[in-house]
């Protein structure tokens, strides 16, 4: 901003919702692009730019307009860093940033395409999501980050690119874990 908490707006007067919340357990808040802070309740709505947190006990799941689901827990924090999804043809993109915490990720449409459409970005790697479900556990550089590939709700398995300045790792069947601790060192061969 070229003055000190002034931003440039789009042409509408109000900023479109990206999803809503779905479930809250514990506590859970919003820190807006504005520096409001809320506490989140099921039912309402986040936008991008959004950085959501959850206490210690807490969790909080997430629905998305593309029909995406996150879920956030264990003192966790995340910034919603984009959604842009035309529901007429399915195509979009999608990045979110997982400062902290354990999560679960079930891709919606966007996924469906194309390999870079839709990423979760960790401390020490980038994940690539294509058309799956993912669980894992973000944190800063030096602590463990580990990633696992899940089966769907109906039967199929997709696919998740592990990446970081070390290189890529693939994980293509159900159960797959990498864990790492360093952006510079490549993710190891999955277990």
């Amino acid at each position: 901003p070229l003055i000190k908490a002034k931003y440039a707006q789009t042409n509408s007067s109000d900023p479109l919702s990206i999803g809503e919340v779905s479930s809250v357990t514990g506590s859970a808040q919003t820190k807006r692009l504005d520096g409001s802070v809320l506490e989140l309740s099921s039912g309402d709505p986040v936008f991008q730019g959004d950085t959501i947190s959850v206490d210690q006990s807490g969790a909080v799941g997430l629905v998305f307009l593309d029909k995406s689901t996150l879920s956030l827990s264990e003192g966790g924090k995340m910034v919603l860093d984009e959604l842009v999804y035309d529901p007429s043809t399915g195509n979009g993109s999608m990045a979110v940033d997982m400062v902290e915490g354990a999560f679960s990720f079930v891709s919606g449409e966007i996924a469906k395409t194309g390999p870079g459409s839709m990423e979760i970005t960790t401390p020490v790697a980038t994940v690539g999501i294509r058309g799956t479900t993912v669980a894992g556990r973000a944190a800063i550089e030096g602590n463990e980050n580990s990633f696992t590939l899940l089966q769907d709700t109906d039967g199929s398995v997709g696919e998740i690119s592990i990446s970081n300045e070390g290189g890529t790792q693939i994980l293509g069947q159900v159960g797959a874990t990498t864990s790492l601790t360093s952006f510079s060192i490549a993710p190891p061969p999955p277990i």
